[in-house]
C-alpha cells in the first residue's frame, strides 16, 4: 500500500483524513490491541505455571518475583486495552484532523535498542521530525521541498507531497512568520494577540498571562505563555496559525 497516497491529498490538504486513511489507522490499533492480548495471554499462562506446575524445582522467592513481574505487565496490558490503548491514536481517529509542515527533506537513521540491531527511520522536514515505517522512508524523497502532512497527537505521517518549483516559490514570497504572527487568534480554549513590538497577552482555559515573543533564526517561535518561556514550530496560512509544541499541535484561527 502507498504509504503517501495521492488521492488523499485533496482531504488532507483541507486538514481531514480520508475514509480509507482513517480505517487504515483504526486497523492498526485494532493490531497493536490484539498483539498485547496475546502478549497479556501468554504472561498469565507463566504466572499459572511458575505458581502451580515450577514450585519443586524453582526456589520460592524466584518464583514469586516471576510471578509478580508476569502478572504486573499482563494487567497493565490490559488495563491499556480497556481505556482505550494508544490514547493519542484513539484521540487523532476521533477528531479525524491532519496537520501539515512545510519546508526541505532529509531522511536520518537510527541504530535501536535491541538484539536484532534493527533501525529506525525518521523524516525532517521544516525543523520536526517524524518516526516513518520502512516503507514510507523508502518511498520520500532524499531531498527537495515536500509538505509533510501528520496526525497532530500521535505524530503519524499521513501523506506527503514534493513541491514543484511553483509551489516553492510561493511557499518563499509567503511573509515571515514575524510579520504574519502579528494580531489576534484563537481557538475553542485558548485566545493570545501577539503585537508588532514584541508583545504577547494569551488567555488559556481562563487564566490570563502576558509576555514577550519573538521569532529565532531557525524560524521557531519563542514566547511566554501562563509565565513559562516556550519554543514552538509555528507557522501561518489560510488564516490559520499551526503550533507543534512538546509532540503535540494546535491551531488557531485569526479573529475577525
Amino acid at each position: 500500500m502507498n504509504p503517501f497516497p495521492p488521492g488523499a491529498l485533496d482531504a488532507n490538504r483541507q486538514g481531514e483524513l480520508t475514509q480509507a486513511q482513517r480505517a487504515a489507522f483504526a486497523g492498526l490499533l485494532r493490531q497493536r490491541n490484539n498483539r498485547a492480548t496475546i502478549i497479556a495471554a501468554l504472561l498469565f499462562v507463566v504466572a499459572v505455571l511458575f505458581g502451580f506446575l515450577a514450585p519443586a524445582v524453582v526456589a520460592p522467592v524466584w518464583r514469586i518475583a516471576i510471578i509478580g513481574v508476569a502478572l504486573g505487565i499482563a494487567v497493565s496490558l490490559v488495563l491499556r486495552i480497556l481505556t482505550g490503548g494508544d490514547r493519542a491514536m484513539s484521540h487523532d481517529l476521533r477528531h479525524g484532523r491532519v496537520e501539515s509542515v512545510t519546508g526541505p527533506i532529509t531522511q536520518e537513521e537510527e541504530s535501536a535498542l535491541d538484539a536484532d540491531s534493527t533501525s529506525v527511520q525518521f523524516l525532517r522536514v521544516g525543523g520536526d521530525r517524524f518516526m516513518v515505517t520502512p516503507a514510507a522512508s523508502a518511498a520520500a524523497p532524499r531531498s527537495g521541498q515536500v509538505r509533510l502532512y501528520y496526525l497532530p497527537e500521535s505524530r503519524k505521517v499521513v501523506n506527503l507531497e514534493r513541491l514543484t518549483a511553483v509551489a516553492t516559490a510561493t511557499a518563499v514570497a509567503q511573509r515571515p512568520l514575524q510579520e504574519a504572527i502579528v494580531g489576534s487568534w484563537r481557538n475553542s480554549f485558548a485566545h493570545a494577540t501577539f503585537t508588532a513590538d514584541g508583545r504577547v497577552t494569551a488567555s488559556v482555559m481562563g487564566r490570563s498571562s502576558a509576555g514577550e515573543w519573538s521569532v529565532d533564526a531557525q524560524g521557531r517561535l519563542h514566547a511566554e505563555i501562563g509565565g513559562r518561556a516556550e519554543v514552538a514550530a509555528a507557522s501561518v496560512s489560510d488564516g490559520e496559525l499551526r503550533i507543534s509544541l512538546a509532540g503535540k499541535g494546535y491551531t488557531l484561527t485569526r479573529d475577525a
